[in-house]
C-alpha cells in the first residue's frame, strides 16, 4: 500500500456506538460549518455593498435580495474557477468513513475525516465523553519515516489496519474507503445564502465583523486612484501587482499626513443582528474626496519615477 493518511483517527473507548457518534458528530460539525460561512457570506455580501455599479444601477427589487443574490453569484463565480480537484468547489465540504479491524490484538475503530477546513478536524479532536477524548491520532504514511514518539510495532499495526480497511486487492473496494460507512455534512454555503434570501431569523450575520471601516477606506481609495490613473490592468499580472503595491505605499503615506489622519472615514456598517434589516439600512458607499485622491496620485507618480 502506498498512503498518505495523514489525518487518520482512531476512537477510544470513551467513544459511544457509531449510531449515537454520528449524532454528536453532526451537531458539532453544523455548529463549525456556520461558525466558517458566517464570515463568508459577510465578507461576500460587504464586496458588493461596496461595489459603486451595484449601487448606483436600478436595483428592480427589494435591496436586500438583490444584494445577497449579487454576493451569492459573486461566490458561485469564483468557485466555479477553482481547481476541479475541489470537491463540489465548496471550501467548507466535511464528510467521515469509519471502518473496524478485529485480530489478535483486539478491537479497534477507526476513522477518517475529508475536510476542507482544518477546523472540523480540530473539531473533532476536541470531541470528549466525561473529560475523555473520543476520538485519538492514528495517522500513517509510507512516505515518510516513523515518528520518534510512535513505537515500531505501533506504526507496523497502523499500516496493517489501514491497509486492511483500503482493502486494495478487492475489485469492488478499489482500494478506497467507499465501502465504508460515513457520514456527510448536509449544509452548503450555497445553502446558506439561499437561507439567507428566503429571511430564516436564525441567520445572523454582523458585517462590521468582516469588513472594517479602514479597509473599507483603504479599498476605495485603492479602486479610486487607479481609475484616475487610467491604469491597463491587462498587461501582465506582475505588473498589475507591482502597480497595486506602489498604490497601497501611496495611500499608506496619504494616510500618515496630517490631511490624511483628518480624512472623513467612511460610516460604518450595521451591527447586523437580522441580515435582512442590515441590507435595508446599509450606509452609502464611501467616496474618497478628490483632492485626497489627487494627492495619492502625485505620491504614486513619485515612486514610479524614482524607480520604486
Amino acid at each position: 500500500m502506498s498512503a498518505k493518511l495523514y489525518d487518520g483517527l482512531r476512537l477510544t473507548a470513551h467513544a459511544p456506538d457509531l449510531f449515537e457518534l454520528t449524532r454528536v458528530i453532526s451537531k458539532r460539525m453544523r455548529e463549525v460549518f456556520r461558525e466558517l460561512a458566517v464570515p463568508v457570506i459577510a465578507r461576500n455580501v460587504a464586496r458588493v455593498v461596496d461595489d459603486t455599479e451595484v449601487r448606483e444601477r436600478d436595483m428592480g427589487g427589494p435591496l436586500h435580495n438583490y444584494t445577497v443574490y449579487r454576493a451569492r453569484k459573486l461566490w458561485l463565480d469564483e468557485q466555479a474557477g477553482l481547481d476541479d480537484r475541489m470537491t463540489f468547489h465548496d471550501p467548507l465540504r466535511f464528510s467521515i468513513i469509519f471502518g473496524q479491524v478485529d485480530d489478535d490484538y483486539g478491537t479497534r475503530r477507526l476513522a477518517y475525516p475529508f475536510a476542507g477546513n482544518r477546523a472540523y478536524t480540530d473539531a473533532l479532536m476536541a470531541l470528549e465523553a466525561n473529560g475523555r477524548p473520543l476520538f485519538i491520532d492514528y495517522h500513517y504514511q509510507n512516505q515518510a519515516d516513523r515518528p520518534d514518539e510512535i513505537r515500531k510495532d505501533e506504526w507496523k499495526r497502523r499500516h496493517d489496519d489501514w491497509n486492511h480497511l483500503l482493502d486494495a486487492d478487492d475489485r469492488e473496494t478499489d482500494g478506497t474507503f467507499g465501502h465504508l460507512p460515513a457520514w456527510q455534512l448536509p449544509d452548503s454555503i450555497d445553502g446558506v445564502f439561499d437561507a439567507v434570501l428566503l429571511g430564516y431569523k436564525d441567520t445572523t450575520i454582523d458585517l462590521n465583523a468582516h469588513r472594517t471601516i479602514e479597509h473599507r477606506m483603504r479599498r476605495a481609495l485603492h479602486r479610486a486612484v487607479t481609475i484616475d490613473l487610467d491604469l491597463d490592468s491587462v498587461d501582465g499580472i506582475n505588473r498589475v501587482l507591482t502597480r497595486n503595491q506602489c498604490i497601497e505605499r501611496a495611500i499608506e503615506l496619504y494616510l500618515s499626513t496630517a490631511d490624511g489622519a483628518a480624512m472623513l472615514r467612511p460610516e460604518p456598517l450595521p451591527d447586523a443582528r437580522d441580515l435582512g434589516i442590515a441590507i435595508s439600512e446599509l450606509p452609502p458607499v464611501y467616496e474618497p474626496p478628490v483632492e485626497a485622491v489627487a494627492r495619492i496620485g502625485e505620491l504614486y507618480r513619485e515612486q514610479a519615477l524614482a524607480g520604486d
